[in-house]
């Protein structure tokens, strides 16, 4: 994917995320380009449930924060609910009371938890307030998952289940959480550079995408992209029957109603209908496991652990078969149809890798990548000696072409281009045989699972259980359609409880008035219109809430934006300028410097402070102070002292140039140095203050959400406050790069003399 190039195709979300990582790390400068065109694939996700996850570049930094995050972790194990501080559950936040900062101020043995020590490692209320987050507000299994090999701790999709590679909570909690899991803190990271997908795609002039779940948002998508929702219909009618939601008074009940309902549609037996349960956890699902084993139902879990994750595919691939039940953890962001009867291509591209890897066409090395093979249970049938005899001519061709052994990517490009592409005129010998033998092994497969398809069409199809409603509708809806695929016949339901989470956060006391209201045992079901009408109430708020909050999001997202429209305009403009244009530039601060000193040095009668001056003269231009004495600026104006002093530094910065390129051309080196030495501290000081200033930014965000308390309006606070901010960025980046540059140019005795 070339960044230069003005329309983009993301068929993936990982391909956007990469596209995006170069804008924002201004890799080929492709944050200078007026884009027109982007197509995207899963839009829904990309436009709108990622629009609280940008996408941001990290350094690692504050070593000392390993030590700072341990002990405020260990000391909150102290502190107590309703007695140091309250638990915002829908809002996911803490409030240390007064209480809780002075016992904690004590046992720190400090005066304040929000005073900055003389080792500049950071005051110690952030670190406080994450502990207790980490342990109030964070479940293992449920938003994070602890890595093997010492990875540390994964962050789960509550979307997806699937652990977001690379991804870390900002401003410490991620380290809150490794200390509280008792794993090695790792190092504190400082953003340098960040952007929503929403900012990044709304920069194109024609945007559009594909999506099975968007009309549920159309009003939305069309207020914050203008997007209108086009629907198509289905290719052949649905099948499918989505059963009324059955409610329990506790979870346990729930669940032991849907283990019921597993064992009555044959779940676990050879002509039994498949059955996928979607649960919104590792720790649910894994709940579920057991339930299902106790009454001996064998199941397949997909969730969030590596082991499992791994595995997806081989999964899927056999999740439609008879009798076969699949417990998943968010199966409906998964993006992957399960095929009744099971699915032939993927078995057989399974069988020839694992055919292959055994023949060793991989390096041993590379072996690790892949999980470990199914074991012969897993396909439907053996293959014939024939088809073997192929599998080990591709194995031999592939010997011979990589002689030292494939790479996992190579390898599994090779498989893809042999499985899922059209012969080519220019295929080589070993795609050709490889492709073959593929298609010999599913032939082989498809020819076995036919008449297992027969059995599910006949059952009913594949059952659809869910365990609880999600935050968001669309998805108990992508759930409900994994079955009922292609006009196949299905069905879904859900068993939900009072104890859901969901309902307890936000139903509140109405759901406990219901719950006196139809006085049933703990294992019988409460239907009635009341009840389905309350909880898709609940549901509807839950939906309000987080629409609000992307409101929300976007609104502050548009003014950082903006600013980072002008930041990435400027930096772009001395990434490719040429020397004479960078030293224009730095001309250009020169006298902005100069004049923003002497203006600062004046007095209210206009009278300017001489020494002052010419000690900030001293700091910033240290070579030119030599050409200016007190008598020369002694009794002048304040636009004759700026204009007076502007030709001293011009004076000095023109001589070191004309030094410094006669002093490369006696050396042979290219001109130019002074330029190059300038453009890159220029960009570093920008690089370094756009950081800072996102952290400001950040800070600013939570300040202002306080303000809400004085009825004032969050959002245009942050809207006021951060133009000044924002001008002083600015300034910031100028005086860095003036001071850093003129200290370069000390004379070498008054460098010596300075140490």
């Amino acid at each position: 994917m070339d960044p230069r190039r003005s329309d983009f195709w993301f068929p993936r979300p990982f391909l956007a995320k990469i596209f995006t990582f170069n804008y924002i790390a201004n890799i080929d400068g492709c944050n200078g380009q007026n884009y027109q065109i982007g197509v995207l694939k899963y839009i829904y996700r990309l436009l709108k449930l990622l629009i609280v996850s940008p996408v941001v570049v990290r350094c690692y930094i504050v070593p000392k924060a390993a030590w700072l995050i341990y002990h405020s972790s260990v000391g909150c194990d102290n502190l107590r609910e309703k007695v140091h501080y309250d638990v915002d559950t829908k809002n996911k936040n803490v409030v240390l009371n007064e209480r809780g900062y002075k016992d904690c101020e004590k046992a720190l043995g400090v005066s304040s938890l929000f005073e900055e020590p003389t080792d500049a490692s950071g005051a110690w209320a952030p670190y406080v307030l994450n502990a207790v987050k980490a342990k109030e507000l964070f479940t293992k299994g449920v938003e994070y998952t602890v890595l093997g090999n010492g990875e540390g701790v994964g962050i789960i999709d509550s979307f997806t289940g699937r652990v977001l590679d690379g991804r870390r909570w900002s401003d410490g909690l991620h380290q809150s959480i490794e200390a509280m899991e008792g794993i090695e803190v790792s190092e504190q990271s400082k953003v340098i550079a960040k952007i929503t997908y929403q900012s990044l795609f709304r920069q194109f002039t024609r945007l559009s995408g594909m999506t099975g779940t968007a009309m549920s948002d159309a009003a939305e998508l069309e207020v914050t992209y203008g997007l209108l929702v086009t629907p198509i219909p289905t290719a052949l009618p649905i099948a499918r029957r989505d059963y009324p939601d059955v409610v329990f008074r506790s979870r346990e009940a729930a669940n032991a109603a849907l283990v019921k309902e597993v064992l009555n549609v044959g779940g676990g037996s050879k002509d039994g209908r498949p059955c996928l349960i979607g649960t919104t956890s590792v720790l649910q699902s894994e709940v579920i496991v057991k339930a299902l084993a106790k009454v001996g139902i064998k199941t397949e879990i997909l969730n969030a652990r590596p082991e499992n994750s791994a595995r997806e595919s081989e999964i899927v691939a056999q999740a439609g078969r008879p009798g076969v039940v699949t417990v998943a953890t968010n199966m409906a962001g998964r993006g992957t149809d399960i095929l009744l009867g099971g699915c032939p291509s993927m078995m057989a591209r399974l069988m020839t890798r694992s055919f292959l890897i055994d023949q060793g066409v991989l390096e041993v090395s590379e072996k690790a990548f892949y999980p470990p093979s199914p074991s012969k249970e897993y396909y439907p049938c053996d293959i014939n000696d024939d088809t073997i005899s192929m599998l080990m001519e591709t194995a031999s061709l592939l010997k011979k072409e990589f002689s030292e052994g494939l790479t996992a990517i190579k390898f599994d490009e090779i498989l893809t281009v042999a499985t899922d592409t059209t012969e080519g005129d220019d295929d080589p010998a070993y795609i050709v045989t490889l492709r073959d033998a593929a298609q010999a092994v599913k032939d082989i497969f498809k020819a076995q699972l036919a008449p297992e398809k027969e059995i599910v069409l006949s059952r009913g199809g594949l059952c659809v259980m869910g365990t609880n409603r999600h935050e968001s509708s669309r998805i108990d809806g992508q759930l409900r359609g994994r079955a009922g695929r292609q006009g196949d016949p299905g069905s879904s339901r859900f068993f939900l409880s009072f104890e859901d989470d969901m309902f307890v956060v936000f139903g509140g006391d109405g759901l406990k008035n219901i719950l006196q209201t139809f006085r049933v045992s703990e294992d019988m079901p409460v239907e009635a219109p009341q009840i389905t009408d309350a909880l898709n109430k609940v549901q509807l708020a839950v939906e309000e809430k987080y629409r609000d909050i992307r409101g929300q999001i976007l609104d502050f997202d548009d003014v950082l934006n903006e600013q980072r429209k002008v930041f990435y305009r400027r930096r772009q403009q001395l990434l490719f300028s040429d020397p004479k244009s960078t030293l224009r530039i730095i001309d250009v601060y020169n006298r902005e410097t100069v004049s923003d000193i002497v203006k600062a040095q004046t007095n209210e009668d206009g009278s300017v402070k001489i020494e002052k001056v010419l000690e900030k003269i001293g700091q910033f231009f240290p070579s030119a102070l030599p050409l200016v004495m007190v008598e020369d600026i002694a009794d002048l104006k304040q636009d004759r002292v700026i204009h007076f002093v502007n030709i001293a530094v011009e004076e000095t910065f023109n001589a070191k140039v004309d030094e410094l390129e006669k002093k490369a051309m006696a050396d042979g080196r290219a001109p130019g140095s002074l330029a190059r030495s300038a453009n890159y501290i220029t960009l570093v000081s920008m690089d370094n203050a756009w950081s800072d200033h996102l952290q400001n930014m950040e800070n600013l965000k939570e300040n202002v959400f306080l303000r809400k308390y004085q009825d004032l309006s969050p959002a245009d606070e942050y809207k006021r406050e951060s133009l000044s901010m924002f001008e002083g960025l600015l300034d910031k980046m100028r005086l860095n790069t003036i001071f850093s540059l003129w200290q370069s140019l000390k004379p070498t005795e008054a460098v010596e003399a300075s140490h």
